[in-house]
């Protein structure tokens, strides 16, 4: 394997990866903060999804058809146009709950491109046979860049005004689009057949591509799980920390830092992990997830919570990661973006519709409520993976590593 691409990929994920998660700890604690009311972070998480519902699909035929690397590269250069808006409403005083709700629509848009280019790009670069620990490496330097920019986030959110704060976020997105342009890659050449293809055509072939294999309908469930469970306890972190725990903007950059220490450790016992469970990865995946959600729905003591989204976070990540790259060996090269986009589809959808639900669920009976509703599509999630782990498609995917 290319080193030097190798070092060029983690670093993409630790930056783009880092300045997400100090720009989403600076922003759910100000919104939360400034309104004092939790459905606007539900409205938050469940806005910022609205429009992948649409552009997932159109993004996966784009990056199926068109240069991967150039694609992450607009989606980066997007991302950092939306974030100098919002800094510069910020210096103006124009800001408001639902400009900040739009500007986070924007720039969720840009990472429904940046993230299925990156992903097909990963598996059009490196050989099959190493992706499950590539996309086990990137997923611990996703998760290291997460700890660090939600510690650094939670610092800055009590001692620096948040326009500085945000100008950090910028630079750092900068530094993941130079990144990820110094990466060697030399695009795969398109068959004569495919450049014929119409747009239209492409998208219904990857719709039949999912029907005619069964199995990833199982992985997109328990893909959809992880990613619910992921972005529900991020969104509502801020909540929990302030209105149920009682802690500072500290605790909560710290509790976010732990769950990401969680994907972290996931991360450098993918491998093993994979080794070790085989088809049964998404039954013990999902139960970590459920152990985890069901100590923080229960405790209000500090000490238990860490430990509680330190659960959550490896739970998750082992989701994410591993079960990701089974889909990604499972699809064939020419269908990564469709299947990428069509899976982040669903995932998106789950957490829209849930958003508005949970805000006012955490509005009426408190955040912890909120992860035990969590707990409930989770605990149903390890029956499905267990039907998942005997499906002949599935093993072959898993032994195939």
């Amino acid at each position: 394997m290319n080193r030097a691409n190798i070092r060029k990929l983690m670093s993409g994920y630790f930056l783009y990866e880092c300045g997400r998660a100090m720009y989403f700890v600076l922003i759910t604690w100000f919104l939360y903060q400034w309104t004092h009311d939790p459905l606007y972070t539900g409205l938050f998480v469940s806005f910022g999804f609205i429009p992948g519902l649409f552009s997932n699909l159109i993004f996966g035929v784009l990056v199926d058809r068109s240069n991967r690397k150039r694609l992450a590269g607009i989606a980066g250069i997007g991302s950092v146009i939306c974030l100098s808006i919002l800094t510069g409403a910020f210096l103006l005083g124009w800001v408001h709950p639902w400009g900040m709700i739009a500007a986070h629509m924007a720039l969720q848009t840009a990472g429904s491109l940046f993230r299925p280019s990156l992903q097909a790009l990963v598996a059009e670069v490196f050989p099959q046979e190493s992706l499950p620990r590539i996309f086990s490496w990137s997923g611990s330097s996703t998760v290291a860049g997460s700890l660090s920019g939600a510690a650094l986030g939670g610092i800055l959110a009590g001692f620096m005004a948040i326009e500085l704060s945000l100008f950090v976020v910028i630079l750092l997105y900068l530094g993941a689009v130079l990144t990820i342009h110094l990466l060697h890659y030399i695009p795969v050449p398109r068959e004569e057949k495919e450049e014929i293809s119409s747009f239209w055509h492409e998208m219904k072939e990857g719709f039949r591509y999912v029907h005619h294999n069964r199995m990833l309908y199982g992985l997109f469930v328990m893909l959809m799980l992880g990613q619910l469970t992921f972005h529900t306890t991020l969104g509502f972190l801020s909540v929990y920390t302030s209105a149920h725990l009682k802690q500072p903007s500290i605790i909560y950059g710290l509790l976010d830092s732990t769950f990401s220490i969680g994907g972290i450790i996931a991360g450098l016992l993918g491998t093993w992990w994979w080794a070790k469970c085989q088809h049964r990865i998404g039954i013990t995946s999902l139960l970590l997830t459920a152990a985890g959600l069901a100590i923080v729905s229960f405790t209000s003591f500090v000490p238990f919570a860490f430990f509680g989204f330190l659960l959550i976070g490896i739970g998750t990540s082992f989701i994410r990661a591993l079960l990701q790259s089974v889909q990604q060996m499972a699809t064939e090269r020419r269908f990564h973006g469709r299947i990428s986009s069509l899976r982040m589809l669903c995932n998106q959808t789950s957490v829209a519709l849930t958003g508005p639900m949970f805000g006012v669920t955490a509005s009426n009976y408190g955040a912890s409520t909120v992860f035990l509703l969590l707990l409930i599509p989770v605990t149903g999630g390890v029956l499905w993976a267990y039907v998942q782990s005997r499906h002949p498609a599935f093993k072959k995917a898993i032994t195939a590593a």
